[in-house]
């Protein structure tokens, strides 16, 4: 018998910024580095022989905690990948209902069916891991291994494994971040399915599932979720809305929107907008594209090559408490990660204590200072390199 612990990573930047992962190479989150200590000691007494992971870095980060108590490496296998989401990859989750209605319909209710455009299914993920697996009990034959791998290609490992028909997936369900199944192998096809979906080693202040709200494992948060939309500074609604959101910002940050010019503000969003599309939006409403939030970045910024430039990130009155912050962040991040940066920079007011809690709970680090107009400032920084 050959026993394989399968480990869903920590977790990531897509699972708290509501943005489609699969495999886009994306970073662990404060929380997720905080899970990982409690994964290893789950694995620290328990024998292994190899640890395998997803060549991408939220799962070979989550390996190294696993390997580390054992003194092993970790080997990469990209057949251990997450789904393939095609035209879907690093889209929000919010977004795709209005691109693609049928076809995220059919993910919703028929997910062992449905397809992204130019990726692959649930099952073919699962089938794809799972026949990676096969291979490493080949290897590894009356051993124990451990794999971290991720959520989708799990569940569809493990409706294979229990021996369902595809339409019987939601039996499987979704697991925790770092949760753990045990597969005992009797040669590579025979599988008994120990256990599955199993974080009961994280404490519920580390629950990823508890923190974003959901209430069961169907992968259905109860907080809200956006959509981005380029905020068009020639069109006078836009136009409005973009001034108006930045003068709350700075009434916020300064006290007074004395500071800001709205005409430059508008030729300086043209510029940014010049380099990406992208670099201003609204942040809308899933159900009626209302704008609650703005993203604003300076991308025409090149005096330091190496970093992405906050402009403002404004969320409407109404809305702030109900988990938005992480998607606008996250949308900061999609942005500049596509243009090569390696840091994301805001400098925040040195008397904005309520920016500076927002931007240190996403582990942004003070480094210097800046000063201009407005005031002095902090300058603080997150790397958004994946290496």
């Amino acid at each position: 018998m050959t026993t394989v612990y399968i480990i869903r990573h920590a977790e990531a930047e897509g699972n708290v910024y509501r943005r489609c992962h699969g495999q886009y190479d994306s970073l662990l989150t404060p929380r997720g580095h905080e899970q990982l200590p409690f994964l290893a000691k789950r694995f620290e007494n328990v024998p292994l022989d190899a640890v395998y992971a997803s060549d991408l870095f939220r799962a070979r980060t989550t390996a190294q905690a696993v390997a580390a108590p054992h003194g092993l490496s970790v080997e990469t296998r990209p057949v251990l990948r997450e789904i393939d989401m095609g035209d879907w990859e690093d889209l929000t989750w919010a977004e795709l209902p209005r691109i693609w209605p049928e076809e995220y319909a059919r993910w919703k209710s028929r997910p062992w069916e449905a397809t992204p455009p130019h990726g692959e299914s649930v099952m073919q993920a699962g089938r794809r891991m799972l026949d990676g697996v096969r291979a490493l009990v080949r290897q590894h034959d009356g051993g124990a291994i451990a794999v971290v791998t991720h959520g989708s290609a799990i569940r569809g490992a493990l409706t294979i494994a229990h021996g369902f028909a595809p339409e019987q997936m939601a039996e499987i369900g979704w697991g925790d971040n770092t949760c753990v199944a045990r597969l005992d192998f009797d040669g590579p096809e025979q599988i008994d399915v120990v256990y599955e979906n199993d974080a009961s080693h994280l404490p519920q202040a580390l629950s990823t599932f508890a923190s974003i709200g959901w209430k069961d494992d169907k992968a259905v948060p109860s907080t809200m979720q956006i959509w981005f939309r380029r905020a068009d500074p020639m069109n006078p609604a836009d136009a409005e809305k973009i001034i108006a959101f930045m003068r709350e910002l700075h009434r916020n940050a300064y006290g007074t929107d004395a500071g800001l010019q709205p005409d430059a503000l508008l030729r300086d969003v043209v510029r940014a907008q010049q380099v990406s599309p992208r670099a201003c939006c609204f942040g809308c409403r899933e159900e009626d594209g209302a704008p609650v939030a703005l993203v604003y970045l300076k991308t025409w910024y090149d005096a330091e090559p190496d970093i992405g430039l906050v402009g403002g990130f404004c969320i409407d009155a109404a809305y702030r408490g109900h988990g938005l912050s992480g998607q606008i962040l996250g949308q900061a991040i999609s942005v500049y990660r596509m243009l090569g940066k390696e840091y994301l920079v805001a400098h925040v007011g040195v008397d904005n204590a309520r920016a500076q809690g927002f931007y240190q709970k996403f582990q942004f680090e003070k480094r210097g200072e800046y000063a201009d107009a407005n005031g002095n400032h902090f300058r603080m920084f997150k790397r958004i390199c994946v290496d």
